[in-house]
């Protein structure tokens, strides 16, 4: 695990942690890391999440199939991002969402009562960890009202155009690369395929953007 140290420095829910506790903190929390091939499922819905996940290679989505089968991406996760707390905090809760590796992956994971439970030894970094995952679990919710904001537009454009200024903000540039195919925005936008292609190509045409494959650039919006 000494090899991972740098990299979970990194990570929100060990920030604030030295070294030398860090590695204390790993072995006291009884980490495990386990690998995932491309497309591979790593938590399917109507599972029971007690796990916290870390992505320490490669990236992850989290997807919602209704019953007709139609899906929407919730969330696309790289390196360094956590997933599952809020299940995981939630309890004995079956998970209504599915956790797809999108690449070949290596995910750390960490019992979530292990997180939040001092040890039998007291641990001083626990007060920090919980302080942190406090902390993590705050700015989902955040992030769930962006979605929830983004979703309530009423058109495709609407959707693509607050999405394309949050993206703006993010980066902090007109031009940024986006996590998804065509189909996959979609997807993550809630909206027809033919209609998005048909939106885009529009605010092309119109000057407004200018994009080749998943890189684009706002010119006016």
């Amino acid at each position: 695990m000494k090899k991972n140290v740098e990299f979970l420095k990194k990570v929100n829910l060990f920030r604030g942690l030295d070294d030398e506790k860090l590695e204390v903190m790993i072995n006291c929390l009884g980490a495990v890391v386990r690998t995932y091939k491309k497309e591979a499922i790593i938590f399917m819905a109507g599972d029971l999440v007690s796990e916290v996940g870390i992505i320490m290679k490669g990236t992850v989505q989290v997807i919602r199939e209704d019953l007709l089968g139609n899906r929407t991406i919730v969330a696309h996760l790289a390196e360094g991002d956590l997933f599952a707390e809020t299940l995981a905090c939630a309890g004995a809760v079956n998970s209504p969402v599915t956790t797809i590796a999108m690449t070949n992956c290596e995910i750390l994971f960490i019992g979530f009562r292990r997180i939040i439970t001092s040890c039998s030894s007291s641990c001083e970094f626990h007060a920090k960890l919980i302080e942190n995952m406090l902390n993590i679990i705050a700015q989902k919710n955040i992030l769930l009202n962006y979605k929830l904001d983004l979703l309530s537009q009423r058109t495709t454009g609407e959707k693509l155009r607050t999405y394309f200024l949050s993206e703006m903000e993010r980066s902090g540039s007109c031009k940024f690369l986006i996590p998804f195919s065509r189909n996959e925005l979609a997807d993550f936008l809630c909206v027809d395929r033919s209609a998005l292609s048909r939106e885009l190509s529009k605010l092309r045409n119109q000057g407004k953007i200018d994009f080749n494959k998943n890189e684009f650039e706002i010119i006016e919006l």
